[in-house]
């Protein structure tokens, strides 16, 4: 019992170095924009980011790419990502039909190499992000009642 309440004291020496790297954590992550995309018909990849070994300080963002194909993505963006030490988690992916002059999305299809996305937390993401606020955003039909 003794030696429990010594280290009592130890633990409460580590929480501000706790704090410290979870601040330092959201502060990488915030400055990562949560959408890039282009204009017309984008292959898209939906990723959780995070510090390694710090799961819980994820964050999701969405990248897509008119010229690339989703393995170039995600190369692309695990390159980026580990220049500032973050690590990046594929959750799937699919397709955007970007119509900026008619503030149109669709989000269909799924990628053959990481699967499909969770199209309705894309939407999500897309709405959240003040560019894409007005868009109508069109979801497939068999995804429609799974996020609402």
């Amino acid at each position: 019992m003794k030696t429990l309440n010594l280290l009592a004291p130890v633990s409460q020496l580590f929480k501000p170095l706790q704090r410290q790297s979870s601040s330092r954590v959201n502060a990488l992550l915030i400055n990562v924009p949560r959408v890039q995309l282009s204009k017309g018909k984008n292959k898209y990849l939906l990723m959780m980011i995070h510090m390694h070994g710090l799961t819980r300080f994820g964050r999701t963002i969405v990248r897509g790419s008119a010229s690339k194909d989703h393995e170039e993505i995600f190369e692309e963006i695990q390159k980026e990502m580990d220049k500032i030490g973050i690590c990046a988690k594929c959750l799937g992916g699919g397709f955007i039909s970007n119509k900026e002059d008619k503030k149109v999305m669709k989000i269909y299809g799924c990628c053959k190499t990481f699967g499909e996305a969770p199209h309705g937390r894309t939407k999500d993401i897309l709405l959240s992000w003040t560019k894409f606020q007005h868009y109508n955003i069109i979801l497939p039909k068999k995804n429609l009642n799974a996020y609402q």
